[in-house]
This record gives C-alpha cells, sequence and structure tokens, in this order.
C-alpha cells in the first residue's frame, strides 16, 4: 500500500501522529526522511517535531532494515534460559553485530528487551513471528529460510449482529433477550486450543490447523476454538476439550503429530490419563480474573453471553447508581495493579467528581516492562470481560470516550480486542443508550511503538496527544486535567479485569481474599519447571509460586527478579515473606523470574539497569544522566558501593516520575543480598 493511501485514513490533526506513523512504517517497512516529511504534513506538524517524537518510539525504524529481520530476545528470562548464547551464535554465522545488517542486505539482527512470552524462553523472532523453546537446531533453520509460522486465522467468530436486535425494555430485559440469542447459537462440544502468545510460538497455531482438519476428516461434532491461554505455558500447546454438563479435560503437549492420538483418547474417556499435565497446577490458585481464560471463545460474543457477560453491566445500568459501583471498589479495597497500587475508587471518585467534559477512560495495556506477560494473556483470553469492564468504568467515572491503548506488538491481543470491539457494537453495548440506559461510549483503540516510560499514566497521556511519551509535572492530576486537558481515569488491564466479579459478587468477597487485598497475577519465567501465568491471592510467598506452582527449578533457585526493570533481586532466605505491596517484599507488577544460582545475580542485575537507562525518556537530568552512569559503576573493575548508593538515592529522590524512581532498586537490592557476586567484600 502505498504511503500515502495509509495516511488517508487519518484525520489531519497532531493526535494521530503515532498511528500515522505506524501506518507509514507498515507501507514502506521503515521510516524513510521522505516519509516523515510526507506523514508532518499529513497531520500538520513540524518536520523536525514528527522526527522527534519518530526517535523516541523504541518500534520505529528510522533506518531500512535488510530483507529479513531476525530479532533476538535477551530479556532477563530468555537470558537465563540462554538468549545471550544465542545471541552470539547468530553473530558468529552471520558475521554480523547485533544491530547490524549484512552486506547483501539479506538480514537483520537485532538484541530485543523482551518478546513477552517469557515462560517459552529462550525466543528468537523470525520476519515477524516467535519462535519459543528455540535450540541451536532451531535457530540455524531460521536463519536458513523464512520462517513458515504465522498466526492461524480465527475459527470462529461467528459474532454477527443478533437477528432480532432488542430496541425497547430495561438495560435487563434487552439482556435477557441478546442472552437467547446467544443461546441459540450454542454449539455443543469444543476443542478449544491454547492460542495466546506463548502458545504460538511453541507451535499452537499448527496444533489449531491439524485439530481443525482432523476433526473435519472424521466428521467429529466437536467444534474447534482458537482460545487464549490458560495459563499454563509450560505444558503448550494446550487443548481443553469443553462438554455441556461436564468438567473440562485439559490436554499437555498436543504437538500436531499427537492430535490423533487425542481424539482417539478423547473417545475412549483415556484423555486425561493420556495428556495429563502432571501436578494439579490449579489448585494452590485462586482464579477470579482469569475463571475465563483458556476455557472462553475470544471470537464469539455470543459465547461471552452465555456464561454471563454483560450480565453486571446490564444490572448496574438498571440499578442506575454509578456511584453504588464506586462504592463497591472501595469495599474491596482495589489498587491498581500496574504497579503503584492507588486506590482506584479514588481515583474514580476524583474523575467523577471533576469539572469539564467530555470525560476519558484510558485502559492502559502498554505493558513495556521485560518479564511481565500477564495483561496480555487476559486480553487474549478474555477479551469480553475487560470491555465491560471498561463499560462499567466508564458509567462509574462519568466518562463518555474509551481509549484501550494497546502495546504496538501485541498483536494477537490488538486483533482479539478490535473483534470483541466489532461484536460489541453489532449488539449495542458501545455507542449511544448502551441497553437502553442513559450511558454512551465511544470506544476506540490505539497502539503504543514501545517505551517502558507509557508505564507512566501522564507519558501515555502525551503519547496519546502525539507528542513524545514524557511524564508530567503533577498537580494537576489526571483525575482533574488529563487527556487533552479534560478529567480522565487511566486504569491498568489487570485492574480493570478484577471490577467485574467485585461489582457482581460484592466488595466484601474480593476484599476477603488476600488479607483484604484480593487476588494478584504473577508471570513465572526463568529456571523453572512449570513457568506461565498464575493468581493468586495476594500475600503468597515466592517460595509458593517458584517451587508449589512452578514446580522449582531445573537446578536449585538461586535468586528470584520480582517486579521487572521497577523491581528487586530476592534472595532465597525472603522467599517466604507474604508478597505485599510496600512490604518487605513487594509483588510489583508480577514478573518473578527465577535465577539459576547466586552467581546470575550481577548479569540480571546489569539487564535491568541497561534496560532503564535505554529506555529513559531523557526529560529529567537524575534519570537521564544517572541511570547511565550507575552502569558505568557497575562495569568498574572494582566497584564503590558509596558511591553506586549515593548515584542510586540521588535519581530515587530526584527523578519525574515513578519509573525514574524506581530504577535503581534492582541495583540496590543485588548489591545488598548478593555482595560477593559483585566482588564486594
Amino acid at each position: 500500500m502505498p504511503v500515502g493511501e495509509a495516511l488517508s485514513q487519518f484525520p489531519r490533526e497532531r493526535t494521530w501522529l503515532l498511528p500515522a506513523l505506524q501506518a507509514a512504517q507498515r507501507a514502506e517497512g521503515w521510516l524513510s526522511p521522505e516519509t516523515l516529511a510526507t506523514v508532518a504534513a499529513h497531520v500538520r506538524v513540524p518536520a523536525s517535531e514528527v522526527w522527534g517524537v519518530a526517535s523516541h518510539y523504541p518500534e520505529l525504524r528510522l533506518a531500512k532494515p535488510g530483507r529479513r529481520v531476525v530479532r533476538v530476545c535477551t530479556g532477563v528470562a530468555c537470558v537465563a534460559r540462554g538468549g545471550e548464547r544465542l545471541l552470539e551464535r547468530c553473530e558468529r554465522r552471520l558475521g554480523i553485530r547485533a544491530g547490524e545488517t549484512t552486506r547483501d542486505g539479506a538480514l537483520t539482527l537485532e538484541a530485543m528487551d523482551c518478546a513477552f512470552a517469557c515462560a517459552v524462553a529462550p525466543v528468537v523472532e523470525a520476519d515477524h513471528a516467535d519462535r519459543g523453546r528455540v535450540t541451536d537446531a532451531v535457530l540455524d533453520a531460521l536463519l536458513d529460510a523464512p520462517a513458515a509460522h504465522r498466526i492461524p486465522p480465527p475459527l470462529t467468530g461467528r459474532g454477527g449482529p443478533p437477528a432480532t436486535p432488542p430496541s425497547s425494555g430495561s438495560p435487563g430485559a434487552r439482556f435477557t433477550m441478546l442472552r437467547r440469542e446467544a443461546e441459540r447459537r450454542r454449539t455443543g462440544a469444543r476443542l478449544a486450543v491454547g492460542v495466546g502468545t506463548c502458545g504460538l510460538a511453541v507451535g499452537a497455531g499448527e496444533t489449531l490447523e491439524a485439530l481443525r482438519v482432523e476433526v473435519q476428516r472424521r466428521g467429529l461434532a466437536w467444534t474447534v476454538v482458537a482460545a487464549g491461554c490458560n495459563g499454563m505455558c509450560w505444558a503448550a500447546p494446550i487443548v481443553e476439550a469443553l462438554r455441556d454438563g461436564k468438567p473440562p479435560i485439559t490436554a499437555a503437549r498436543v504437538t500436531p503429530e499427537a492430535v490423533p492420538r487425542l481424539l482417539n483418547a478423547l473417545a475412549a474417556n483415556m484423555a486425561e490419563r493420556d495428556f495429563a499435565a502432571g501436578p494439579d497446577w490449579m489448585a494452590a490458585q485462586r482464579r477470579v480474573l482469569t475463571e475465563r481464560c483458556g476455557l472462553a471463545d475470544p471470537y464469539d460474543i455470543a459465547d461471552a453471553f452465555r456464561h454471563g457477560t454483560y450480565g453486571t453491566l446490564a444490572r448496574v445500568l438498571e440499578e442506575g447508581r454509578p456511584e453504588a459501583v464506586i462504592e463497591e471498589v472501595r469495599a474491596a479495597g482495589l489498587a491498581g495493579r500496574g504497579g503503584a497500587y492507588f486506590q482506584t475508587a479514588v481515583k474514580w471518585s476524583g474523575c467523577r467528581a471533576a469539572a469539564g467534559s467530555p470525560k476519558y477512560l484510558v485502559v492502559n495495556g502498554e505493558e513495556g516492562e521485560p518479564g511481565i506477560f500477564k495483561d496480555r494473556h487476559l486480553m487474549e483470553g478474555d477479551p469480553h470481560r475487560l470491555l465491560e469492564a471498561s463499560l462499567i468504568a466508564a458509567y462509574a467515572t462519568g466518562a463518555s470516550r474509551t481509549i484501550l491503548y494497546i502495546h504496538g506488538e501485541a498483536e494477537l491481543a490488538a486483533e482479539r480486542l478490535a473483534v470483541a470491539l466489532g461484536q460489541a457494537r453489532q449488539w449495542g453495548l458501545i455507542g449511544e443508550r448502551v441497553l437502553g440506559s442513559e450511558l454512551s461510549l465511544a470506544v476506540e483503540i490505539r497502539r503504543g511503538a514501545g517505551g517502558f516510560v507509557l508505564g507512566e499514566e501522564t507519558a501515555l497521556l502525551e503519547s496519546l496527544e502525539g507528542q513524545r511519551a514524557m511524564p508530567r509535572t503533577r498537580p494537576p492530576f489526571p483525575v482533574e486535567s488529563g487527556l487533552f486537558g479534560k478529567p480522565t481515569a487511566i486504569n491498568n488491564v489487570e485492574t480493570l479485569f478484577a471490577v467485574v466479579p467485585i461489582v457482581a459478587r460484592g466488595g466484601a468477597a474480593f476484599a476477603a481474599l488476600g488479607g483484604g487485598r484480593g487476588t494478584k497475577l504473577f508471570g513465572l519465567s526463568g529456571n523453572l519447571k512449570r513457568p506461565g501465568v498464575v493468581e493468586m491471592e495476594v500475600g503468597c510467598t515466592l517460595r509458593t509460586l517458584i517451587e508449589d506452582v512452578g514446580g522449582g527449578g531445573e537446578t536449585p533457585v538461586g535468586a528470584a527478579v520480582i517486579g521487572g526493570p521497577s523491581g528487586s533481586v530476592v534472595h532465597p532466605r525472603q522467599f517466604d515473606e507474604p508478597l505485599i505491596p510496600r512490604g518487605a517484599v513487594n509483588p510489583g507488577t508480577g514478573g518473578v523470574v527465577a535465577l539459576g544460582d547466586a552467581a546470575a545475580v550481577p548479569a540480571a542485575v546489569r539487564t535491568l539497569l541497561a534496560f532503564n537507562a535505554r529506555e529513559s525518556c531523557g526529560k529529567c537530568t537524575p534519570c537521564r544522566e544517572g541511570t547511565a552512569r550507575m552502569l558505568a559503576l557497575l562495569d568498574e573493575p572494582e566497584i564503590d558501593v558509596a558511591r553506586v548508593q549515593a548515584l542510586a538515592e540521588t535519581v530515587q529522590l530526584a527523578s519525574l516520575c515513578g519509573l525514574g524512581q524506581a530504577a535503581p532498586l534492582a541495583v540496590l537490592s543485588g548489591l545488598a543480598e548478593f555482595p560477593r557476586e559483585f566482588g564486594v567484600s
């Protein structure tokens, strides 16, 4: 598609600058100077500022890549599984360094900060598709020829508008009519393949296609569904056999070659034995937010309706008391799951009380922290729940516009949310007078382009306005003056997922979990036998996560990185401490990377600090200069701990945003808990 045609879909306003740059890059493969000038003219922004924005986002290319691009993940989880060794192998075979292109222009080799498929590390992205659990042989094959690995098209998506859209009645009555329509579309027994980011990287797409073909060939009554992941990434590809009135059967490690054997085992009622995953991985969990992940058909709104999705929204609209929703959230004690743990009800009530309109709800699905992959797990597995939660949140805060801001490389999450959003519009759940109520809501999807700083909510607002993503000074706070100067509530994906069960079952029920703090999602990766995504009550311990749920390490676990680049390194002596916000061991955003031994700590700390230094937005000097200087101090033959600590204190106290303030945490915890490994006596 020509660049001019790609740009024609966007209004000529600055807020569309980033989407225009992304569209131009898809059309051209990179952003040439001529293309940047074309974009500048289209959105009416000075060319110098367009370059400033384009150079700010890691996913935008200002240099022409080779005909093929191979990226090796060097995030902490992949390094723990040999990612750096794979990168070195690529460099030797190709005769180039990471960041270079072969002389014939055939291939560009790059190191990537994270592929966000941490549970199937090590990961290599070739030709825009991830491969997980990469061995030397797999890597050589990827380098020799273009990868045939592709995301399969959805096998369902039978949504379509309801045959007789309800045009009268209360929200509850209209919901009942829509649910009857959904019941008429029931398909019976289903085979749900776990087609999530991690599953795709280890062959779930191929399993899906093989299962579809074999079911059709045998004339079986099963409907094959491309579902999300149930969290058992370690056992992927996963297939769930779902039959009305019977408990699901989970089949693990179903390769395309194993598909005929699985169907035979299902016919003989022996699938639970022949394809058992092993220990009951779900037993220690408290699955509230993830209860439908792996079971729901993300491409079918009728499936969502049949299982009660949008029913809580209908009840809320029927009652007509938005303040009551906020009070339930307050009673639940729900705190933001993006890492800051700020009280959600305080944010919502502030937005509702603020003067000005329109009001905005921004759903932060950027999730750009290496080692953190729980939000895309939720969006891929149960997108209609996120839409329902967003509708409830908009109603409670008084918002009339919602923006779903999704990471630029979270393609599967964005695709499934786009399908769900289109279906929700067809069923009268998005737009004017939702279910005949007073709620009217416009919803759109925007994509990020990388940048760790987008986890800071005001930097995300700058991005939406077409600026470089840099934090704003506060006050004013977003709930008073946010997007375009209007009251704005910004919530993390996991935070919103908790809203539906809280409102449906009452805030007290959620508060009864986790000592009044509810549940928390954790992404387990690194040196573990059973990595994946789990949901636990807040207050669980690292020992429970690592040993009971994660199965322990393939070698003894000598340390754990928790919370990603803003987190800390934890010594085994603290593995029995409860994971409580602002406690002795803070869960942060929920990433847990188990390291094989204490000797791996310095490399992990350096990886995290180098990421923070690269990803500093540059606005404030303490973060921009301090992180780079700390990195240099760590590389000195003898580390001067006092200088590192003094510099870290300056960065923590003087940085503008929470990301800069947290940047030294891994360094400080690593030096404090593992001095010998850093050569410090």
